[in-house]
This record gives structure tokens, sequence and C-alpha cells, in this order.
């Protein structure tokens, strides 16, 4: 028997960094953050409109199924898999990771196009 898609513990109260988005995701010139960067400008995001971006990704990761959960030295690791909603409206399938840290909300880790 198929279970039903798990979701994200707590994903009324997700946490989407200011610095995670500008710094890294939405920062061309940072060394990993860049490629994702250029995708993620392509689909309308906008640095100077961070808070869109975190939004979509919190709404992404309270909607879309836990697809992977493993321990790792830093907490639980929840990996989250497809559509997220873009400014262009492509919504395209993109895989998120979250991080729950003892009883705390889950944390993005990283975002990046599902390929």
């Amino acid at each position: 028997m198929m279970e039903a898609p798990q979701h994200l513990p707590q994903a009324d109260a997700l946490l989407v960094e200011q610095t995670k988005v500008q710094d890294y995701l939405l920062n061309l010139s940072h060394k990993e953050g860049g490629p994702k960067a250029k995708f993620f400008l392509n689909r309308g995001f906008r640095l100077d409109a961070w808070e869109l971006m975190a939004q979509a990704l919190r709404q992404h990761g309270m909607t879309q199924p836990v697809t992977e959960t493993s321990e790792t030295r830093f907490g639980r690791k929840f990996t989250v898999e497809c559509q997220i909603l873009t400014p262009d409206g492509r919504n395209p399938c993109i895989l998120t990771a979250w991080i729950v840290e003892g009883k705390r909300p889950p944390r993005l880790v990283t975002a990046h196009p599902n390929s």
C-alpha cells in the first residue's frame, strides 16, 4: 500500500532567511549560488524584491511533497520536490532542502532546478 506524500513538519512556520535569498540564491557572483541565481532571475525573481522569492519558497515547502529525509550532523534534512510559483508563470519543478534543528521549524538550506 502506498503512503500519502509526506509534508514538512511545522509547515506554517518555515524559515527562509533574507541572506539565503539575497546573498546566495539570487547572487550571480556567488561561486555556488551563481548558476542558481541565473535560473531564478530568469524566472522573474528579483534581488530588490527578495521577499517574493522567500514567500514562493515557503509556499513550495508547505505544498509540495517531501521526497527524501536523512539524519545529518546539523539535524534532520528534508528534500522537497516540484512546482514553485514564479513571477513569469512558468512554475518549474525545483528541489529544496530544509534542515530541522531540534524542535525549531524547518530552515531552508538550498534550492535549485530539479535536473
